[in-house]
């Protein structure tokens, strides 16, 4: 057998290995395996309480954090305002529902409505006038951050409602069972995002747009409105992870966005969904507890920050090699 032959033989397993990997996660699956069973075998316990339900716990708010990116970088853009939702969010319920004793129902609404305008307004901005969305989401950014920490540093004072710490804490249970009530809301967030996606008219439009944003335009879809919705969509997500994460801090924290703004890009790239209407959320969970089972390892062995941020670099540098080669959609048609 020549080397040509041989080479021939061992392409179509290339191929076919390649194609697999574009249908299923198969490597980000066996990278977490194997990170998980290492952080156990580190620490020497595979526990449910200490090793299992703590990885579910972090993965949790930075998978739904990282939803509204998805839907973002599905579109075609990015969205570096989710932290400061995820500040708006943190800090509005801590003072007004913990504090000033607001109902929650009127802080939700509240949060839900400055989501929706800044984000809205952020998506029809970068569509309408072709700006850049990384300029154009850090603007917006500052203006969020800026207008509740400036008009009113009181907000830094407050905790969240009781039963909303209960929410969030690893040790309540779930309809009796072990399983932290974040953790079900997760599975049920992701659960109606994955079907919003893949049976509804306006998942269908979403990934059109992000496929080729003129074909869809000439086959009637309304990429303006699209852009605005997924910008809204992943400012609202972004809120309630800020909500979410009010229950499990201690206080208001203007810096709680910064710690799930890149690890939640990074959990979107390497669970593989990339921009230009390829992926799916169940994509970006996988990669929500690589990057959280990433930390555990990170701390069990005693590493510093820095090499926190090299590995989680180096992973997004590793994923954008494998998927970048592949001839986008819009190439292909």
């Amino acid at each position: 057998m020549t080397a040509a032959t041989a080479g021939g033989g061992l392409r179509p397993s290339w191929l076919r290995l390649a194609g697999a990997q574009r249908r299923y996660p198969l490597l980000q699956v066996a990278v977490l395996v194997a990170l998980v069973l290492y952080v156990g075998q580190a620490d020497g316990d595979f526990s449910w309480n200490d090793l299992w339900a703590p990885i579910l716990l972090q993965a949790s708010f930075l998978g739904i954090a990282a939803a509204g990116q998805t839907l973002v970088i599905l579109v075609g853009g990015l969205d570096f305002s989710i932290g400061a939702y995820l500040v708006a969010g943190n800090l509005l319920t801590t003072h007004l529902a913990g504090l000033e004793h607001w109902n929650f129902a009127l802080v939700a609404l509240l949060v839900l409505a400055i989501c929706v305008a800044g984000g809205g307004f952020a998506g029809w901005a970068c569509h309408r006038f072709g700006l850049e969305p990384l300029v154009v989401t850090l603007g917006m950014s500052s203006v969020v951050v800026g207008a509740l920490v400036g008009t009113d540093t009181k907000l830094l004072n407050g905790a969240a409602p009781h039963w909303l710490q209960g929410f969030t804490q690893q040790s309540s249970k779930t309809f009796g069972l072990p399983l932290p009530p974040i953790v079900a809301f997760w599975i049920v967030l992701a659960v109606v995002v994955t079907l919003v996606l893949a049976r509804t008219p306006a998942g269908r439009r979403l990934y059109l747009t992000g496929a080729g944003p003129r074909a869809a335009g000439l086959a009637g879809v309304r990429t303006a409105r699209v852009w605005a919705g997924a910008y809204a969509a992943s400012a609202v997500l972004a809120g309630l992870a800020g909500v979410l994460l009010a229950g499990f801090s201690t206080g208001g924290d203007t810096n709680i966005g910064n710690s799930y703004l890149f690890p939640g890009l990074a959990a979107v790239i390497v669970g593989g969904t990339m921009m230009g209407g390829r992926g799916d959320y169940l994509r970006t969970c996988l990669g929500a507890l690589i990057i959280t089972a990433l930390n555990f390892l990170i701390s069990v062995l005693n590493l510093d920050s820095a090499v926190q941020q090299i590995v989680f670099g180096a992973l997004v540098l590793l994923t954008v090699a494998l998927y970048g080669r592949e001839r986008r959609l819009r190439d292909r048609v």
